[in-house]
């Protein structure tokens, strides 16, 4: 008789860690920006206090997921100024998050393979770690409905909408 534990899948625990880490990663990307369902395509700044600009632009909306890009804003002159440089998709249904391909400090530009379950961990741990830093800066995102009417307060909060 063979024992089930043989049978048992190797993958299943870092499966199942990797499903975890995105149902943190949608909390915390709905942490930074509460309305990103309703973005349009635009590109958004957040810069408090002076910090380096955190940008969000590239808004793709579907039925049930929206894929964007998220980077630091060095210069608007090179591609080479934005380090870490995230493409994500965040599923609405399923309130989970993951990284799909990016530019992570130091490394080149990852394509995130479906079926390679330390891709997928590596690039959505940096997420995570990344995002709980940008909160704890005090980073966030406006609600898009009011990125049309901008006052004072909100130029001076640091969170701006670029046409």
């Amino acid at each position: 008789m063979q024992d089930t534990l043989v049978l048992r899948p190797k993958t299943t625990a870092r499966f199942n860690s990797l499903m975890e880490l995105y149902e943190k990663n949608y909390i915390l990307i709905r942490l930074l920006a509460p309305d990103l369902k309703a973005f349009q395509l635009s590109t958004y700044l957040s810069s408090p206090d002076g910090l380096l600009p955190l940008e969000l632009s590239h808004i793709e909306h579907n039925r049930y997921t929206t894929t964007f890009k998220l980077t630091y804003l060095f210069s608007s002159t090179s591609r080479h100024d934005r380090e870490p440089d995230l493409t994500i998709r965040l599923y609405h249904d399923a309130r989970t998050c993951e990284v799909m391909s990016g530019l992570i400090p130091a490394m080149r530009t990852e394509s995130r393979r479906t079926g390679d379950l330390d891709d997928g961990y590596r690039l959505n741990r940096f997420l995570h770690k990344w995002v709980s830093y940008c909160l704890r800066q005090g980073h966030s995102f406006e609600s898009a409905k009011d990125s049309d009417a901008k006052t004072e307060d909100q130029l001076d909060s640091g969170v701006i909408a670029l046409p």
